[in-house]
């Protein structure tokens, strides 16, 4: 059979944009790894950050705590340093008493000493000359008696100085003992003070090191979230690139063939190149092309949304998936671009599919298209994942 030059030329074309996918799909596969790599680095280090900023929370709570309880130490010693001004305001007090008292005592007894040096010296001739100048015997009584009193008064008085000077000497004991328990309670703390103070400024050196430590885990976290990103950006040109390639093979391989069948091929879509259970879910999935997409909706008739639509096809099986995009994501078992087959999980950000082959998957994509067949490179590739 000769080919014609122009059959030739598609083949050629077919040849080497096939090996442009496998060099794509290879590339894809590469860059994705390094990319979920590179997520699960950044949610390790989050997950430190979150520690530490947690463990940050809980010391500056503790040194809060500990700056109030200075505060009221303080507040305590200004008081007790207040207490001990009038204390010794109290003992000056005591002191000019103590001092008027002895001097009150002193000069009551030198009084006293000359009366009684006067009486003993005057001796019987006081009582003679009392006896002489007394009109009568009840004046005689009176004088005597009012001797005897005087005496007596001397007496009682001087007892009553020494009494108040001795009292004003207790106060003073009792205010000097008062003072040194003051003194006592105020150096005791004092010395608290101190420990406390030490204590706050060992915590706060704890914080600013946590506040290093976030600060190095930050740093890291943009890194990893700008490798994220320009890794995401890459898969996205290279997922273009192949969609392009493909769209290209098939406008070549469709040259070659009659328009009538070009046109029935675009018409319906069907599974591709797999075989088995994956074969099986892609084609039953197919089956609900044109249904409704309703958000959380559970019929694959009526309307499901993307998960749901995931969780259903699967569920038809007897195989039980997450119901949401994101737990999708994580579940099952993980499959590389270049080994994806019919009946695969094509995840992307916030959105799930299954995959049908060439490069196509079914899904309930938005409430204006419904469940529809589309290119699976049509935005970024999060990952694929396997269920069956």
């Amino acid at each position: 059979m000769r080919i014609s030059r122009r059959e030739l030329c598609v083949i050629i074309l077919a040849v080497a944009l096939a090996a442009g996918f496998s060099v794509s799909a290879s590339s894809i596969t590469s860059i994705q790894k390094q990319k979920e790599q590179n997520e699960q680095a950044l949610s390790e280090i989050q997950s430190e950050i979150s520690s530490l900023e947690s463990q940050k929370s809980e010391l500056s709570s503790e040194v809060s705590s500990l700056s109030d309880e200075l505060t009221e130490m303080i507040l305590n010693i200004s008081v007790l340093e207040s207490d001990l001004d009038d204390k010794e305001v109290e003992i000056e007090e005591a002191q000019e008493d103590y001092e008027e008292a002895k001097a009150t005592e002193e000069k009551h007894y030198e009084s006293m000493k000359l009366r009684i040096q006067y009486l003993y010296e005057a001796g019987q001739e006081s009582y003679v000359e009392m006896l002489l100048t007394s009109d009568s015997i009840a004046e005689l009584i009176n004088k005597v008696d009012y001797a005897e009193e005087l005496q007596e008064y001397d007496r009682r008085l001087l007892e009553e100085y020494q009494e108040a000077k001795e009292t004003v000497v207790a106060l003073q004991e009792q205010l000097e003992e008062e003072k040194a328990e003051l003194l006592e309670m105020e150096e005791q703390l004092e010395e608290d003070k101190a420990s406390l103070e030490m204590l706050i400024a060992e915590k706060e050196s704890e914080i600013e090191d946590f506040d290093s430590q976030l600060s190095a885990a930050q740093t890291k976290a943009s890194e990893y979230q700008q490798k994220i990103k320009e890794q995401a950006a890459q898969i996205k040109k290279l997922q273009q690139e192949a969609q392009k390639a493909s769209t290209s093979t098939s406008s070549s391989s469709s040259s070659s063939t009659s328009s009538s069948s070009s046109s029935s091929s675009s018409s319906s879509a069907s599974v591709s190149g797999g075989t088995g259970l994956g074969a099986s879910i892609a084609s039953y999935g197919l089956k609900f092309v044109g249904n409704p997409y309703v958000y959380g909706g559970n019929s694959l008739t009526n309307g499901t949304d993307c998960s749901g639509f995931v969780y259903l096809v699967h569920a038809n099986f007897g195989i039980s998936v997450p119901r949401s995009s994101s737990a999708l994501a994580s579940g099952g078992t993980a499959v590389s671009d270049a080994d994806k087959q019919p009946g695969d999980v094509i995840c992307y950000y916030g959105h799930v599919g299954i995959y049908i082959g060439n490069n196509q998957l079914v899904h309930a994509s938005t409430e204006s298209t419904g469940i529809k067949v589309s290119n699976m490179y049509y935005r970024t590739i999060r990952c694929i994942r396997r269920y069956w």
